[in-house]
C-alpha cells in the first residue's frame, strides 16, 4: 500500500502511530497560496495532525481521486467532520527507499457553501 493510503487509513482509523510512520524524518509541506504555513520536519506534521484528529475526532479523509507513479501521489480529497470540511488537492513526493511521504505541495481551503457566485466572486479580486 502506497504511504499515502497509509496516511489515510491513519487519520480515519485515529491511529497517530500509523499515521508518523507514513511520513519521512525529512518531511517537507509546501503551501503555495500561504507561503507561511510551509513547514519542514515530521515532527510538525504529526503535531498538526495530532490536533486535527484531537479536535475534530468523528473527521475524516474521503478520497475522490488518485494518481500515483513510482515517486508521486496527487489526490484530491475532503475532510469532513461535523465543525470543518476542508477541500484539497495534494501532490506527495514519495521516497521510495524507505515507501514514507517526502514532502507535500498541499492545496487546500476550507468549503463556503454560501459565499458569493462567480461574477461577485471574479469583481471581489479587484
Amino acid at each position: 500500500m502506497n504511504p499515502v493510503l497509509r496516511f489515510v487509513e491513519a487519520v480515519n482509523n485515529g491511529d497517530i502511530d500509523e499515521l508518523a510512520a507514513s511520513i519521512h524524518p525529512d518531511f517537507e509541506m509546501v503551501v503555495p497560496q500561504h507561503p507561511t504555513r510551509g513547514f519542514k520536519g515530521k515532527d510538525q506534521e504529526v503535531k498538526n495532525m495530532r490536533y486535527l484528529m484531537t479536535k475534530f475526532p468523528e473527521g475524516r479523509i474521503e478520497v475522490q481521486r488518485m494518481v500515483e507513479t513510482s515517486s508521486e501521489v496527487w489526490i484530491e480529497n475532503s475532510y469532513v467532520s461535523s465543525e470543518l470540511q476542508m477541500a484539497a488537492v495534494v501532490i506527495f513526493a514519495i521516497d521510495q527507499e524507505t515507501n514514507t511521504i517526502r514532502s507535500g505541495r498541499y492545496y487546500s481551503e476550507p468549503v463556503d457553501r454560501g459565499g458569493p457566485a462567480i461574477d461577485e466572486w471574479m469583481e471581489g479580486l479587484g
